[in-house]
């Protein structure tokens, strides 16, 4: 009589693999982290919980800004996964924030229409490949393809037609709290408080870097404040100054350069601002976060030489 042989027992799937719709699911919540990171990566915060905080204050401040921003920042994520960029850039928001940027500035500038949401789709993308270009030649992306895209539109604007909504507030420059309605201002929001709440979660991120950046910023404000009436070219710019300087001292501060280095920035951004005002002015055109960008690029290229690792 032979000897009788078990039957091997069939393979029973672990509860992983007997549901592959886990690991879908673990997929799109990092990749929906991302494109709320979007909002935060735009001040620098790789985080999704600061980001969704972030969209909840623009949503309060302007409700359309803040939705169009979402479609947007869903719009980048969703080409940057298409072209499979590096996951790690996706999901900390590195790939998207400008196009979420350009997504506010739409919506707080103009009115929806098709033409508006065909164009910001269109803008989206460029901002998306400008961020892959630019990190090919190892430049910091900052907001130059957000800038580049609003650029684009202004000069597109008579064959657009995009039509404008009313005008925004802007931040009152006779009160210390300029410097924090400026933090807001980044991303349109006017009101005070709003942007004393947005500073209160970049502090939570970083306080270190949104300390200084807001001690450049009182800086600014104080230079401000007394040259206003012996140089009105720096008064008309105010608001411009208060964001761009605010943010190139928050930049460099998280490329880790001194403080000193920092508040240079600042100050440089600042005159960028007035001479750019000048010469934009002819044509209307507003120069959105340009003297940040080129302060920022300037200082860390003046200096990339005392930050270079030691070779071995």
């Amino acid at each position: 009589m032979p000897t009788p042989h078990l039957s091997p027992m069939p393979d029973v799937p672990s509860p992983r693999s007997t549901s592959p719709t886990a690991g879908e699911q673990h997929w799109l919540i990092g990749e929906l982290h991302g494109t709320v990171a979007n909002f935060a990566q735009i001040y620098f915060i790789p985080s999704a919980g600061i980001g969704l905080w972030l969209f909840a204050v623009l949503a309060l401040a302007d409700l359309p800004a803040a939705l169009s921003g979402l479609a947007a920042s869903v719009a980048a994520s969703c080409l940057a996964i298409a072209l499979r960029l590096p996951r790690e850039q996706r999901r900390s928001g590195l790939l998207g924030y400008n196009g979420a940027l350009a997504g506010i500035a739409f919506g707080a500038l103009w009115q929806p229409d098709a033409t508006f949401a065909a164009w910001l789709a269109v803008c989206v993308c460029l901002t998306v490949f400008t961020t892959v270009l630019l990190a090919r030649y190892r430049l910091p992306a900052l907001t130059g393809p957000f800038v580049g895209v609003m650029a684009l539109t202004w000069a597109a604007q008579p064959w657009l037609t995009l039509l404008p909504r009313s005008g925004a507030l802007a931040c009152d420059t006779g009160t210390p709290g300029f410097v924090f309605c400026s933090v807001g201002q980044v991303v349109f929001v006017a009101p005070l408080v709003l942007g004393l709440l947005t500073w209160y979660l970049l502090a939570l991120w970083n306080l270190r870097a949104t300390l200084w950046a807001l001690a450049a910023g009182v800086a600014v404000w104080s230079g401000i404040a007394g040259l206003a009436t012996a140089w009105p070219a720096m008064a008309g710019q105010a608001g411009g100054i208060g964001v761009n300087a605010f943010l190139a001292a928050l930049g460099l501060g998280l490329f880790h350069r001194r403080p000193a280095v920092r508040f240079v920035g600042a100050v440089l951004a600042s005159v960028l601002c007035i001479a750019l005002g000048q010469a934009l002015s002819s044509l209307g055109w507003p120069y959105f976060t340009l003297p940040f960008n080129l302060a920022v690029w300037i200082v860390l290229g003046a200096t990339a030489q005392r930050h270079r690792p030691a070779s071995p």
